[in-house]
């Protein structure tokens, strides 16, 4: 996969930031929204209180669960859409497996991707000492064993290693806004 560049132009519809929990699919989600100046959209507000009660209590979601659950992501990302103008709009959702991620192109069309991706122990170490979330800290190895990394066919994808400093993630959001800005913008 990309590791160097995005290779982006602004045919992508939509930005999804995905990966297993705990590697900070939201803070980098919202530093490339605010980066290139677009819209984000977080998934897990989106779950219904039977999924989220399920998560708590550290049994994963099955297929049937995320379903409906990545419709309602799917719809909320293609509101925003409507009204924000033209230009892909970010949003944060785990999206392990390929068939979630076919099921949101399916409503959303092209998806860029940006995979995050780490060490079990490093995002286990996150995960432990994050506060106030609902997904239980016992579900990192089901999101490991169910995680069907993005290929070829899924370009335009860059996957990004959880290692990387809010700096780094900055500096990433600048270039992908350089890449994908239409190619007779003024500028440097």
């Amino acid at each position: 996969m990309g590791e160097g560049g995005f290779g982006l132009s602004d045919t992508a519809a939509a930005i999804l930031v995905m990966g297993v929990c705990g590697v900070g699919k939201s803070t980098v989600g919202r530093t490339l929204a605010e980066t290139i100046g677009r819209a984000f959209v977080e998934a897990d507000d989106f779950h219904s209180s039977d999924n989220i009660e399920t998560m708590r209590s550290g049994r994963p979601l099955d297929d049937a669960m995320r379903w409906s659950w990545l419709d309602a992501v799917a719809e909320a990302v293609a509101a925003v859409q409507s009204t924000d103008g033209g230009g892909p709009v970010v949003f944060a959702c785990s999206a392990l497996k390929r068939s979630y991620r076919d099921r949101l192109r399916e409503r959303l069309g092209r998806i860029a991707i940006v995979h995050l991706t780490g060490s079990r122990e490093v995002i286990g170490r996150r995960l432990s000492a994050r506060r106030g979330h609902f997904m239980s800290p016992d579900l990192l190895q089901s999101q490991f064993g169910a995680m069907e990394e993005p290929d070829e066919a899924e370009e335009p994808c860059v996957t990004v290693d959880v290692g990387w400093t809010l700096q780094d993630l900055q500096e990433f959001a600048a270039g992908y806004a350089r890449a994908a800005a239409p190619s007779n913008a003024a500028g440097p």
